[in-house]
């Protein structure tokens, strides 16, 4: 028997079903003390919006050193948006000052200064359909939305308004939070059904989908107790928005590893092996197979702690540590599950007559034969294969990248609500107006030269209005455009486009370029100047992204290839596999870009779901490569390659396809949150897993194989002189 030449694994295999009960019962025991003394580690509200900023900001910069020189911010992230059709009357602009004065006085941590339409500040009179007030919240506020709203209810009453939406940047960072931990249940019960149901239509058992539960739910409560332990010990905060990722990634993955151990202990069953002999072997067979592709994962994924957002590197660890905790409840708990309960877990479907799965006869001929095409006509499936992910991935081209938090919620939140009633009434920049501070030896004395960099900045393209020192700044305190000592002047530039849209960045950077010559014109030639606000904070996090994101992925290819090599010892095997995995993930991507940006409109994608989606494509594609290959070089010991390639491709592809489908509709089910960028990653990891499963692994790896799969001098000293023979001793050795 083959697993004879593995008696290392088989005995650790045998020692695990030996210990079976202690095993179960040490993991609910563990799990219980786990949340009784550690801290959770999902779910924390202390990442939301300083988790969105990069790491090393000169426009951070900036802001902060504004504020110190001033001693009042110029740039507000919270506001509300008050409309009354009709228009406001001259009694109820009034009304508004008062209630606003009124706030100021009795708030020591709420400032409110009141904007009218074309960027004029409020000073009474007729103003239009639409107030804008820029609310300045101090950092030592415990709630500073439920303060922001209750002032937009005042107001609403004060001046009969019909609506009062608060929008902002910090809004949209609560709304987002709380979206994610309201429709955070329907992801999970989508994914309890999609398991359970694809799992029941496969084996036809009611055991295997509850042994499938039971494993995710122990997952889960511990990787969270050690994601708070690590959290806790390192300072790391993970934001609440990785948790859809997390319960996607635990039940998949772990599903994962469950089908291919009931396939396993099923096929052994059938041959005769008892209970505890056929859990005892496919222990001893996945356990090398299962620990390389989590470490593989693991890894991967570990590589996003190089990025230089907070956000993104939460990323990282949690979903390494979920995974590991989700391999070690395989090798252990599942085992052990299946030696205690024998024969009784494929109840009330006892006996099957095909080995991998119930579906047997034409569909796994079909299988067969459309694995065996890769086989007979490797290079022909290769070229049809790059064509078709090629094509997909032409959509890159057309790539943005953006954080549009307030654009990215849904249409029926206040937030987005107030955001489209400014954008409307005022244009899009008012949400997200951009600062600029001029700096240098009596810079604040010269009213004349400020006026005319005032002036030659609002006349630049992209440009809607500009605020200034020519300018009192309603309710604002005096001094907010000079600085005491007139050392400093700034100005509140407010764009034509959305600030947080891809069109922005090139505005400010066309000022950038321009500032310059117009403090030259102006008389100001020698002063310093800086922009910040969120468009330059928007742009450097999508830049360090990007940058990051050209570190992590050689990083991960390097991690996968090493690990790809340590298993299959072989130079060229690695090379294929991570390859196609790479053609996978930009089709995946292309195709992303096709449907939102040209389909339904988007103007960009959101910063971190290509870096995220190509770690997370590469370390699962990876983790198929690692089953599918493995069983083909097993098979390969006793037959012709193109043979073993078709026998064991077509027995492998039934339990990755079942395995696969369950992964992509887990990570599907994020779409049921109702931002954008859950929905770019669910469609984006939807697709790569799709197509990993239905078109990689069926027809490219299998051609791969058929093509590269021997090194030279690979051979064993027994094989035949067959030139399409491969040596089994890569796979052996491993063991």
């Amino acid at each position: 028997m083959a697993e004879e030449k593995h008696r290392g694994t088989w005995r650790l295999g045998r020692a695990i079903v030996w210990a079976r009960l202690l095993i179960i019962a040490a993991w609910i025991a563990g799990a219980a003390l786990a949340t009784a003394q550690l801290p959770s580690g999902l779910g924390s509200e202390e990442a939301e919006l300083g988790s969105l900023l990069p790491r090393s900001s000169q426009a951070l910069a900036v802001e902060q050193r504004s504020l110190q020189t001033f001693g009042f911010p110029l740039i507000s992230r919270s506001m509300v948006v008050a409309q009354k059709r009709g228009g406001f009357d001259a009694a109820e602009g009034a009304a508004a000052l008062r209630y606003i004065a009124r706030t100021d006085k009795g708030h020591s941590e709420l400032k409110a200064v009141p904007f009218a339409a074309e960027g004029r500040p409020l000073a009474g009179g007729q103003i239009g359909d639409t107030l804008l007030v820029y609310l300045y919240v101090a950092p030592s506020a415990e709630d500073a939305v439920g303060m922001s709203e209750e002032f937009a209810a005042g107001l609403r009453r004060a001046t009969a308004a019909n609506t009062a939406h608060i929008t902002g940047s910090v809004p949209a960072a609560a709304a987002e939070s709380n979206l994610v931990e309201e429709d955070l249940i329907w992801v999970e019960i989508a994914t309890v059904v999609v398991v359970v149901g694809i799992l029941l239509a496969y084996y036809r058992s009611l055991a295997i989908p509850l042994l499938c539960l039971a494993g995710v739910g122990l997952s889960y409560l511990v990787a969270d107790r050690l994601l708070g332990l690590v959290a806790e010990r390192f300072g790391l905060v993970i934001p609440e928005e990785v948790q859809p990722v997390i319960i996607a990634l635990l039940f998949g993955v772990l599903t994962d590893y469950l089908v291919f151990f009931v396939s396993g202990f099923r096929a052994r069953l059938r041959r005769g092996s008892s209970t505890v002999e056929a859990a005892s072997a496919v222990t001893g067979e996945l356990l090398p197979v299962v620990s390389t592709a989590a470490l593989m994962i693991a890894g991967a994924t570990m590589t996003l702690t190089l990025a230089g957002v907070d956000f993104l590197s939460a990323f990282g660890p949690a979903m390494a540590i979920s995974v590991l905790v989700a391999a070690v409840v395989s090798l252990t708990f599942v085992p052990a599950c299946l030696a205690l309960l024998g024969r009784f877990v494929f109840w009330p479907q006892r006996s099957q007559a095909e080995e991998e799965g119930p579906a047997a006869g034409p569909e796994s001929k079909a299988r067969g034969r459309i694995v065996g095409l890769g086989a007979r006509h490797p290079v022909m499936v290769i070229l049809i294969c790059l064509v078709a992910l090629l094509a997909a991935a032409s959509g890159l081209r057309g790539l943005e990248l953006g954080n549009p938090i307030i654009r990215g919620l849904p249409t029926t939140t206040q937030t987005r609500q107030g955001f489209d009633e400014a954008t409307q009434a005022l244009g899009p920049g008012v949400v997200g107006p951009t600062m600029v501070v001029v700096e240098g030896e009596g810079v604040g004395e010269d009213q004349g030269a400020l006026a005319s960099l005032q002036e030659g900045i609002e006349t630049q393209p992209g440009i809607a209005s500009v605020l200034g020192p020519a300018q009192r700044l309603g309710q604002a305190p005096a001094g907010v455009f000079v600085a005491t000592g007139g050392g400093a002047a700034r100005f509140l530039v407010v764009l034509e486009a959305d600030p947080d849209g891809p069109v922005a960045p090139e505005i400010l950077e066309r000022l950038e370029s321009r500032l310059p010559e117009l403090l030259e014109r102006s008389g100001l030639q020698g002063a310093s100047f800086g922009v910040t606000g969120d468009t330059s904070i928007g742009h450097e996090l999508t830049e360090d992204t990007w940058h990051a994101g050209l570190k992590v992925a050689p990083a991960a290819i390097a991690v996968l290839l090493i690990l790809l090599f340590a298993l299959l010892r072989s130079w060229t095997a690695p090379l294929y596999l991570v390859g196609s995995s790479l053609l996978v993930v930009a089709a995946a991507l292309g195709l992303t870009v096709y449907v939102f940006q040209g389909l339904l409109g988007y103007n960009e994608l959101a910063f971190f779901v290509p870096v995220a989606t190509a770690i997370l494509m590469l370390a699962l594609g990876a983790d198929y490569n690692v089953f599918l290959v493995s069983r083909i070089w097993r098979e390969a010991e006793r037959r012709d390659l193109r043979e073993a390639v078709r026998t064991a491709g077509s027995r492998a592809s039934s339990a990755i396809a079942v395995a696969g489908l369950i992964l992509a509709l887990s990570f599907a089910a994020v779409w049921l949150i109702p931002i954008a960028a859950f929905r770019e990653l669910a469609f984006a990891m939807f697709v790569g897993l799709m197509l990993d499963t239905w078109v990689a692994r069926p027809l490219l790896v299998p051609a791969l194989v058929s093509l590269f799969g021997r090194d030279p001098g690979q051979e064993s000293a027994n094989s035949s002189d067959d030139d399409l023979r491969v040596s089994p001793r890569p796979w052996r050795e491993s063991l």
